[in-house]
């Protein structure tokens, strides 16, 4: 059964983009001017840790598996959370980037109901924290849960990724928490 009809597919993809350069745009803001590392409470760290418990965070990371597998048996994954595509500054796909990003664990750096269905979520993988990647985990009409998009902004400030990386240190270090 098809998740949406083909006339859909270029508002879905600029829903997506629009999802993207909001999601990324609160991060840069909220991140701090200096490369000091975020400083939180016990309290808020393990409120932090408590998203790696979401059940579409889990299943993200069984995504990831599936596809690095190529079986498709146990996760959904929609096509167009797959195939590459690339449109006004967004690449789109798990297809266009190196399998090497999934093979990694990754830290969650949003996650927000998504206003159609699921949830939004960024993620920042350990071995490769070059870029922040967005991913739609949602339900589809049958109910079962499928990754149904993927994407990453086409470029990012290398000068910006470090100091992200510096400000999210500990938890890019974080192996036995990250997925």
């Amino acid at each position: 059964m098809k998740l949406f009809h083909k006339s859909y597919l270029p508002l879905i993809a600029i829903l997506i983009i629009v999802a993207v350069a909001i999601g990324y745009s609160q991060i840069s803001k909220s991140s701090p001017q200096t490369t000091q590392e975020v400083s939180v409470n016990q309290k808020e760290l393990e409120g932090y840790y408590q998203v790696y418990k979401n059940p579409s965070v889990i299943f993200l990371r069984k995504a990831f598996n599936a596809y690095l597998a190529n079986d498709g048996s146990q996760v959904c994954i929609l096509q167009g959370a797959v195939k590459e595509d690339r449109r006004e500054g967004i690449i789109t796909g798990l297809d266009a980037f190196s399998r090497d990003y999934y093979k990694s664990k990754f830290i969650v750096a949003t996650i927000d109901d998504n206003q159609e269905n699921g949830k939004d979520i960024q993620i920042i993988f350990q071995d490769k924290p070059d870029r922040i990647f967005y991913a739609w985990v949602g339900d589809n009409p049958d109910g079962k849960t499928c990754l149904i998009g993927f994407n990453s902004k086409e470029y990012f400030d290398p000068d910006k990724v470090k100091d992200l990386n510096e400000v999210y240190k500990r938890f890019l270090l974080d192996k036995e928490h990250a997925l």
